[in-house]
């Protein structure tokens, strides 16, 4: 099987898919918090109880209603100048911004490729993971990213991660419960809890775009790695 690189896999009818968080809100019934279990306005509510600034980062953030809804919501209960809400996805597709939310940017461009020095209380991915070719370094790359109490809660199906040819759930999840990141095999959700350093020991290899459905129920990519690390002791399946 020839892998894609990242730049191969980003011009794959699979990653153009517009059926899966182009549309969602932060709540109701198309909606992050059916999604995540999670409703992000109501936690960002609660850490304004702390302290300010409050960050949430959005991947994969598709049209950006989610966070355009927490956006208006904030604006209304006079809370804009304490937040800071920010979008990125692969499609310059975001809608437009209503004149009075001054608290949201848009970022496009590829989430392997995303960088940052900044801190967020939150950060989401909703569904964008199944699209990723390098899943575990945008996992990575999250928790690295969160404040001391930040979260980071996401879709993955770990079907979709493969090491040394084979399906390698055991590892990684394995790997995450190391580094005290949950992993919900029925909600398929991952989720961290204040920012640290992982360890993957795996490389990554490549990406295919011929994975067929996940849970979903829609297309995914699988992403392949080999084991570099001193390992766990884990058997490979």
């Amino acid at each position: 099987m020839k892998l894609l690189t990242e730049k191969e896999l980003i011009w794959s009818a699979v990653v153009a898919n517009n059926r899966m968080n182009r549309e969602r809100g932060a709540s109701g019934v198309n909606s992050y918090e059916n999604d995540l279990y999670f409703n992000p306005g109501k936690f960002l509510l609660k850490r304004l109880e702390r302290h300010d600034p409050v960050r949430w980062l959005d991947l994969c953030c598709g049209k950006g209603n989610a966070l355009v809804q927490c956006a208006d919501d904030l604006a209304r209960r006079g809370l804009q100048d304490r937040v800071l809400l920010k979008g990125i996805d692969l499609i310059d597709g975001f809608q437009p911004l209503p004149s009075h939310i001054t608290c949201l940017k848009w970022q496009t461009g590829s989430v392997v490729d995303w960088i940052t020095d900044e801190k967020f209380d939150l950060i989401t991915c909703v569904h964008g993971l199944h699209y990723v070719g390098d899943k575990l370094h945008v996992i990575k790359m999250a928790c690295k990213a969160l404040t001391e109490q930040g979260r980071f809660i996401a879709n993955i199906d770990l079907k979709n991660i493969k090491v040394r040819g084979g399906e390698a759930r055991q590892q990684v999840n394995a790997i995450l419960k190391k580094h005290g990141v949950r992993f919900d095999p029925r909600k398929k959700i991952v989720v961290c809890e204040g920012g640290r350093e992982i360890d993957l020991a795996l490389t990554y290899e490549g990406a295919s775009d011929q994975a067929g459905p996940n849970y979903t129920g829609q297309e995914a990519v699988d992403s392949y790695y080999v084991q570099t690390g001193a390992g766990l002791d884990v058997d490979f399946l």
